[in-house]
């Protein structure tokens, strides 16, 4: 079946995801702005923080994200009051609770990695051995999955025309306002 609409807009998205509730096959939308997604934004948040980890409000959303689920509170009981970047406090304080430890471990880990390992690399191990891909379903549903491909894979794109370079890689994402055009007529994706 194919639904066909004047417009591409919210009601799109709504249709995908209750039809995806009810586990109807839905193919996806047959377009959509890679960087208004909020896997991916989410995914560039990460990859913004492996950059520059003194950047408090881009570790504060990767907190908040689905990969560590932080909640309002937790995050507060992190950054306030503190003298030093968020970033330091929480290596400090991972001794104080469960998730501040998590935290700093898997971000430690990365950080390590982030010079080193080309950007597809690095965002398969975040979305697969790390349980990325598993958290952002959980909290963002079933329509998460298309964007998340769809952004492996243009970094794995990016990897065989440019330099595997992760700041590269995000800038070429952020400033080229990537629509993903898709042929639903295709099979076995």
């Amino acid at each position: 079946v194919m639904v066909l609409v004047r417009r591409r807009g919210a009601f799109v998205t709504e249709l995908v995801r209750a039809l995806k509730q009810v586990e109807v096959a839905v193919a996806g939308v047959d377009r959509m702005l890679l960087t208004d997604q909020l896997a991916v934004q989410d995914m560039m948040a990460l990859g913004q923080f492996l950059l520059l980890p003194e950047d408090d409000l881009t570790l504060a959303i990767v907190l908040k994200g689905p990969l560590f689920g932080f909640d309002e509170e937790l995050l507060y009981d992190l950054a306030y009051p503190r003298e030093r970047s968020l970033w330091q406090e929480l290596r400090r304080r991972q001794g104080e609770h469960a998730a501040f430890a998590a935290a700093a471990q898997r971000l430690g880990a990365l950080l390590a990695r982030a010079d080193f390992a080309p950007p597809y690399e690095l965002f398969a191990e975040v979305l697969g051995a790390l349980g990325g891909r598993r958290a952002a379903l959980a909290r963002l549903g079933p329509e998460a999955q298309d964007p998340l491909d769809e952004f492996l894979s243009l970094a794995l794109a990016y990897e065989r025309m440019h330099g595997p370079s992760l700041q590269g890689f995000l800038h070429w994402l952020a400033t080229g306002e990537t629509e993903v055009k898709r042929d639903l007529e295709q099979r076995g994706r």
